[in-house]
């Protein structure tokens, strides 16, 4: 950029240039680090988010010694660093626990289900999932043991080879139930269409009566 008043544009390219991204465990193997960049960022917006995995990526983040105070009970239960509220507090107002932004303004993402909490949900879903079908079934245990993909770009490896590290989150009871209902409504249109095909196929039959008895007629 020049020095030239009103001269806001450069022409040059940028003179540094990184060939790979920056790694933030090729030197580090601690088991810290190895937890940070597995850690879920929840009870925070999309843009909270990405501050906080911006940190993780680039060894920005400070982890808390200790429990900090959260502002809306008042007691030490704060366990994640940059938050305001705990998890509790931070669920039952609908809000983010960073920015404190309502639920109705932006997107909270809501935290991983514990393994007590997945055995209960799966319980549940295969007692809705009972009048289903074996293939049908076996479907939506997949579906549900597969989980949904996430991008998790503290682990990138390089620009080049753009790799870049899959997490896999399990689905939320909402979105489950959402996969229940599509496939209870393409049950009922394959009913249908059952139906109409084996009308059809009763006409076909009926013609072919008809025409059968005019020819006996002659």
């Amino acid at each position: 950029m020049s020095s030239q008043r009103g001269n806001a544009c450069r022409t040059r390219p940028q003179k540094h240039k990184n060939r790979t991204v920056f790694k933030n465990d090729l030197h580090d193997k601690t088991p810290l680090q190895k937890r940070l960049n597995s850690l879920h960022v929840s009870e925070v917006c999309q843009h909270c988010k990405d501050v906080i995995e911006w940190k993780i990526k680039y060894k920005k983040y400070k982890a808390l010694s200790q429990p900090k105070i959260c502002t809306k009970c008042q007691q030490r239960n704060v366990r994640k660093a940059y938050h305001v509220l705990c998890k509790d507090c931070a669920l039952q107002a609908r809000v983010c626990a960073k920015c404190l932004k309502s639920a109705e303004d932006v997107e909270i993402e809501l935290p991983a289900p514990s393994p007590q909490e997945q055995v209960k949900l799966k319980a549940e879903m295969e007692k809705l999932i009972k009048s289903f079908p074996e293939r049908k079934r076996r479907a939506f245990l997949r579906y549900m043991e597969k989980g949904k993909k996430q991008t998790d770009e503290t682990n990138s490896v390089s620009i080049i080879e753009g790799k870049e590290k899959i997490l896999k989150m399990p689905h939320s009871r909402d979105e489950l139930l959402q996969k229940i209902e599509q496939m209870k409504l393409e049950a009922i249109n394959e009913n249908d269409d059952d139906d109409d095909d084996d009308d059809d196929d009763d006409d076909d039959d009926d013609f072919v009566t008809d025409n059968d008895s005019s020819r006996s007629e002659y």
